[in-house]
């Protein structure tokens, strides 16, 4: 039977993360698994690339499921769109090979975080986490450059109480960097090959802490050395401040738009 990738944009208000949950709750794989049904006549599975949490949104999040009959891939995307809810789409589609996974296959993940600083709270764009004023902005390169290699991040993480809290906790980072995009606006970015249970949420949250001087760099360089065993620093950010940006594969899917 015939495989195939999905890309979709979401908003993440409305949704309670994309895996599949033991409750009624809304997820993602929820509402496109019930797409593919309607179209496919059976139950479809559909296995996102990444879990996210309540309230991260993502512009690109590729994801994967097999159907009986063969489908042009823009064809595939256009049938689901008509079935999926205003909050979500499917962007693109691709047949791929039998043996491929989003999840596995990914060679890298993207992730951005927004942080709007200035003495008013937001209100027309409310996803991001907003702060008053920085006092140390200085310092959140300086943070960032500490998160570039093979390194084990798990200080900034939360266990899921699985088996995944077992493993090597150990994953590649490509690039992290702070950008003040104007206006108050700040975004975080960090890539890599993986990441951990709320570990960007973490990360931001410890920056933020740091750069409104409430702990000196060497508290954050510390959880950096203490992995599962440190101290939390800061709060953890918000959900709704998070986008997958986009997921790398090598070599990428033969995306076809949707039509």
């Amino acid at each position: 039977m015939p495989r195939f990738a999905l890309e979709l944009e979401f908003d993440g208000q409305g949704f309670s993360g994309t895996q599949l949950q033991d409750d009624a709750s809304r997820t993602l794989q929820g509402v496109v698994e019930t797409a593919l049904a309607d179209l496919a006549g059976s139950p479809v599975r559909f296995l996102p690339a990444s879990r996210l949490d309540q309230g991260v949104s993502s512009p690109a999040l590729p994801g994967d499921c097999v159907l009986e009959r063969d489908w042009d891939p823009a064809m595939l995307a256009a049938a689901l769109n008509q079935r999926l809810p205003e909050d979500a789409v499917v962007r693109r589609a691709a047949r791929v090979a039998d043996g491929f996974s989003a999840r596995r296959d990914a060679s890298a993940k993207h992730y951005r975080y927004r942080v709007l600083v200035r003495p008013a709270r937001p209100v027309i764009d409310r996803r991001c986490l907003w702060v008053r004023r920085w006092s140390r902005p200085e310092a959140l390169p300086e943070m960032a450059a500490l998160l570039v290699g093979r390194l084990d991040l798990s200080g900034f993480a939360c266990k899921r109480g699985d088996a995944s809290d077992d493993g090597d906790p150990r994953r590649r980072y490509d690039h992290a960097s702070w950008t003040d995009d104007g206006d108050g606006a700040w975004t975080f970015a960090m890539a890599g090959e993986g990441f951990l249970y709320q570990q960007i949420r973490g990360l931001v949250g410890a920056m933020v802490h740091v750069a409104l001087d409430r702990a000196p760099i060497g508290d954050f360089r510390a959880a950096i050395a203490g992995g599962w065993g440190a101290r939390r620093l800061g709060n953890m950010a918000p959900g709704i401040g998070l986008r997958l940006a986009r997921v790398d594969f090598t070599p990428e899917p033969d995306w076809r738009d949707t039509r």
